[in-house]
């Protein structure tokens, strides 16, 4: 097992247009810190970028609980029970997982998603 923790920076909401733009320019997760192997990886953050483009209504708000539970859900099914996701803004954690099944990253500059396996 292993122990990650980290604070967020919560940032101003944006309006839509400002949020598009910021979205195009990010584009994909930023890794912020992970400990998975290639296959991992590369499928937990094409879940994580997938989940988040498909949770948005039509303002700048994503659902964070709706995303959250569908990468949690893609997870288990394709690498096991039991896969944990935590998805927002200004916040901070303190999780045990298992060695080699953690990822925290960025997506579109403000909102920070925590994958790991307990």
């Amino acid at each position: 097992m292993s122990t990650a923790g980290a604070w967020l920076r919560k940032t101003d909401d944006l309006d839509q247009d400002t949020f598009n733009e910021l979205k195009k320019i990010i584009g994909k997760p930023i890794v912020v810190g992970e400990e998975m192997n290639g296959e991992t990886k590369s499928e937990a953050l094409d879940l994580i970028a997938s989940a988040i483009d498909s949770c948005f209504g039509n303002t700048a708000k994503l659902n964070y609980e709706t995303a959250a539970q569908q990468i949690k859900e893609q997870m288990d099914k394709k690498f096991g029970p039991c896969w944990h996701c935590l998805i927002g803004e200004g916040m901070g954690f303190s999780v045990t997982y298992n060695k080699g099944n953690m990822i925290y990253v960025y997506v579109s500059g403000k909102v920070a998603v925590l994958l790991f396996k307990s």
